[in-house]
């Protein structure tokens, strides 16, 4: 029996001392030669890409195996009924029967795992939407926001263009054009 005392675990890129579990707390990025860049050893743990991208593409891979599963399963199944037909002898028929049974089982197996599959599909899709409705839903409402501010200014706008007619009109000439000092408060007519 070897003792692997004298192995320089250097050469597989981990560190001599066992470094202690901070829950990656202190993971640092540094360049892989530096003393600062830890080794992540669990690769799920690292954040890559939209977590509901990488469930469909899983979701889609296991869809193509268990079509390729189903189909053997179906051709064992029609191979065993027609040994079973074939059989000459009592337990031949029985041993294919026990075959074709075995293949229907599979086949139905695969059939509900195949449903909940779909099922997790058209989640993801109904997720992907509901988040892009809550995204174009913040951009509306902003839209609908800017919209009224718009809207309120013109209309502010608006009503003090009259109410500056409407004075002018009832104030006749004004009383800088007629030379008269009318003072000059900060809330008195300027």
């Amino acid at each position: 029996m070897h003792i692997f005392e004298d192995v320089d675990v250097g050469l597989f890129g981990v560190p001599a001392t066992v470094p202690a579990y901070d829950g990656l707390a202190g993971w640092q990025r540094g360049s892989a030669g530096s003393e600062t860049a830890v080794p992540v050893l669990d690769l799920k743990a690292a954040p890559n890409g939209d977590p509901l991208d990488q469930m469909q593409t899983m979701l889609v891979e296991m869809t193509k195996e268990l079509r390729e599963r189903f189909q053997q399963f179906q051709s064992q199944r029609r191979r065993a009924e027609e040994a079973a037909g074939a059989a000459e002898d009592d337990a031949g028929r029985k041993l294919a029967q026990a075959d074709a049974k075995a293949a229907i089982e599979a086949v139905s197996l695969i059939v509900r795992t195949l449903e909940k599959i779909d099922s997790l599909q058209r989640t993801i899709l109904s997720e992907r939407r509901m988040a892009q409705d809550l995204a174009g839903e913040t951009a509306d409402f902003e839209a609908v926001v800017a919209e009224f501010d718009r809207r309120v200014e013109a209309k502010a706008q608006a009503y003090h263009e009259q109410w500056k007619a409407e004075h002018e009109a009832r104030a006749g000439p004004s009383a800088a054009d007629q030379g008269i000092d009318v003072g000059g408060g900060e809330n008195g007519p300027g």
